[in-house]
């Protein structure tokens, strides 16, 4: 049984660019941990500014997404976890690049914000 999020009603987005709209954005990546980084900035920003009630639920609590910190760097794996797709012998680094935004207006990332890489 779903809690009691499942039986509330949708509701239009608050935060900018949705302006008390609904979300109509189509996200799109070839980095499948950056892609998700960005979508969980969008989720827990709106939750925090449209729908404040959410704030105290599990699912907004810090460490939801350490996931994306382990899947950006090989240095947060569990211990004898190597990642070596293509059977190389060498094991890859990183899934992919995992940051937050600098805040919910700008929403700019490390390079937005002049430095070389994401981290």
């Amino acid at each position: 049984m779903g809690g009691p999020e499942a039986t509330v009603a949708p509701v239009k987005w608050q935060m900018a660019p949705f302006n008390n709209d609904w979300p109509n954005s189509i996200f799109v990546s070839l980095d499948q941990v950056a892609l998700e980084s960005v979508c969980f900035d969008f989720l827990r920003s709106e939750a925090m500014v449209g729908l404040p009630d959410w704030r105290n639920r599990p699912n907004f609590a810090q460490g939801v997404d350490d996931y994306l910190h382990q899947a950006a760097s090989s240095k947060n794996w569990p211990k004898g976890i190597i990642y070596d797709p293509d059977n190389s012998g060498i094991p890859i680094p990183s899934l992919g690049v995992h940051e937050h935004w600098n805040n919910p207006v700008d929403k700019k990332y490390s390079r937005d914000l002049g430095k070389a890489d994401g981290n």
